[in-house]
């Protein structure tokens, strides 16, 4: 699975190995302190956020995008429903998170001698952004978001005695697993984001993996950096290889949210069983009747788009 190649190492920013990796957090009660920066507003970041202020501690939520404004037509491409509804309890609590987007981390360093100086966040504003909301729910508005953000490219310092909590979501079991020679990739430009986003994230939240990045050129939407594959998902370099779960992706079309992947798991089961002389009818038929063979993408709303 995804959660054991963390992302948290690599060009992200300098220092990020200074941080502690969300996947490292045993239990968020015991966690030390009481006061934290969360790097990353996705899944991961969320899931931090919500925790903390369960707990009764007080965090800061730095994220490049401000994902939790971010209602769209796809859900790979917005929170969860039950991570957003967590969000708003969070933000009702006695200890809400502060929620600060755009906001890029550049560096985490040292603010003494040891651990005992504590560290410094640094971050710089992004441009503005509209998050219009989409048609089945209202995109969320916390107390944090009414501040009034400082000017492009402007830079801030957030100061946290414990080390800041990096939730840049995961690698993936695909991307950094044994199999990875096993399969053809669509090309990728590193960019060093530190948030894990839709389509990264995997996991960190829900069922996503990472590995999408932008590309120059034409754009191949979710595909860039992600496993090519046939129309029946499998490997167009091993054949007899298929890939289910969050790393499938299609074009402009990213499979990373559980609602869809376990949608293409009928493809799989179809091409194997005609392969070996099966008749799939009948039984193909029945997972349409449930809505479980996903074969016709022009039935998916929305793409990636920029967050993939």
């Amino acid at each position: 699975g995804e959660f054991q190649y963390p992302r948290a190492s690599g060009p992200l920013f300098p220092g990020c190995e200074l941080c502690l990796h969300n996947s490292e957090v045993r239990s968020w009660k015991e966690l030390p302190g009481d006061d934290f920066v969360v790097i990353g507003g996705y899944e991961s970041g969320m899931d931090a956020a919500s925790n903390l202020a369960a707990s009764g501690r007080r965090c800061s939520v730095v994220s490049s995008t401000a994902y939790w404004r971010v209602a769209t037509e796809d859900p790979s491409t917005e929170l969860a429903p039950y991570t957003a509804e967590r969000v708003r309890a969070a933000c009702a609590s006695p200890t809400p998170p502060r929620l600060l987007a755009p906001l890029r981390v550049f560096a985490v360093e040292r603010a003494g001698r040891g651990d005992a100086g504590g560290y410094v966040v640094r971050a710089r504003w992004g441009p503005p952004a509209e998050h219009a909301g989409g048609e089945y729910r209202a995109p969320l508005q916390p107390a944090s978001a009414a501040e009034e953000a400082p000017a492009e490219g402007s830079e801030v310092s957030l100061c946290t005695p414990q080390p800041p909590v990096l939730c840049a979501g995961f690698e993936g079991s695909v991307l950094s697993g044994v199999a990875k020679g096993l399969f053809e990739w669509g090309a990728k430009k590193e960019k060093g984001n530190q948030d894990e986003g839709p389509g990264e994230g995997g996991e960190g939240g829900e069922g996503k993996e990472t590995g999408g990045e932008e590309k120059d050129g034409a754009a191949a939407g979710c595909a860039e950096g992600a496993p090519l594959l046939t129309e029946q998902d499998e490997s167009t370099k091993t054949p007899g290889l298929f890939l289910v779960g969050p790393a499938v992706r299609h074009g402009e079309l990213s499979f990373c949210f559980v609602y869809k992947f376990r949608q293409r798991f009928g493809i799989v089961a179809d091409a194997i069983a005609r392969g070996l002389g099966r008749d799939t009818k009948e039984a193909v038929e029945e997972c349409r009747e449930m809505n479980m063979f996903l074969d016709d993408f022009e039935c998916c709303k929305a793409a990636c788009g920029e967050s993939c």
